[in-house]
């Protein structure tokens, strides 16, 4: 709880001092609200293959800053549906004309939890991009609990993330993206798997749908990822404001 407390802490006092740098003469609200068929974090569900609601709200600054809560709904255990929570501060700014670079730290909480132990957690994120096409991006999760069946709890847990993905604007309204990813928690054996998305979408005016293709690795490699492998196709309908 103490560290639940601590990260919570540290993420306001950040937005707060950012926020208050920030020149807020183009600031303002934006957000969303969409219905997804499954969530999927990385190519495992965390609503158990059910359909979802989603919604984000969050400030942006004119330096590039912006801060936000996003919520989903989720099945963490069979049969018992709760929410995850997650605040965040973001950057992002261009380093040339070519190049963009992004940074990012997120609280990933899940209130109403029906698991016994306490999956919060903080995750720092930075990435590059080229053009708006080519993305490279790694995350670090500093204290993280993980849980497998077969070797049981693995607490204070660091994790590491890599992503790389393409992406492309079509005629009408369409894009496509791919996207490769590799999770590791160092120090334990089968629980680093690679994942990855092929996703077309399609916008018009404040509507966005997207249909993804999920793949991740088998489940023996992913024995500390709870749930499912996400898809393998998901549908997505999002509002945009």
């Amino acid at each position: 709880m103490v560290k639940q407390l601590r990260s919570a802490r540290w993420c306001l006092w950040a937005a707060s001092l950012l926020a208050a740098t920030a020149t807020t003469a183009y600031a303002g609200p934006g957000g969303s609200i969409a219905i997804t068929s499954d969530y999927v974090l990385r190519g495992v569900s965390q609503s158990n293959g059910k359909a979802a609601w989603q919604a984000d709200a969050h400030w942006d600054f004119a330096s590039g800053l912006s801060a936000g809560l996003w919520a989903s709904q989720v099945e963490l255990l069979p049969e018992s549906d709760s929410w995850e929570l997650d605040s965040y501060l973001q950057w992002h700014g261009a380093l040339s004309s070519d190049w963009d670079l992004g940074a990012s730290a997120t609280y990933y909480s899940y209130p109403n939890d029906p698991r016994y132990v306490d999956y919060d957690y903080s995750e720092l994120r930075a990435s590059l991009t080229w053009r708006d096409q080519f993305r490279l991006a790694a995350s670090w999760t500093p204290q993280v609990a993980l849980y497998s069946y077969s070797d049981g709890l693995a607490e204070h847990r660091q994790v590491w993330t890599v992503e790389g993905s393409w992406h492309r604007d079509l005629p009408a309204r369409l894009d496509l993206a791919l996207g490769v990813g590799y999770y590791y928690p160092p120090g334990l054996d089968y629980a680093t798997y690679a994942y990855g998305d092929a996703t077309l979408g399609w916008k018009y005016g404040h509507w966005r749908v997207n249909l993804a293709w999920i793949w991740a690795q088998n489940a023996a490699h992913r024995q500390y990822a709870l749930g499912p492998e996400g898809g393998p196709l998901v549908g997505t309908l999002t509002w945009i404001f």
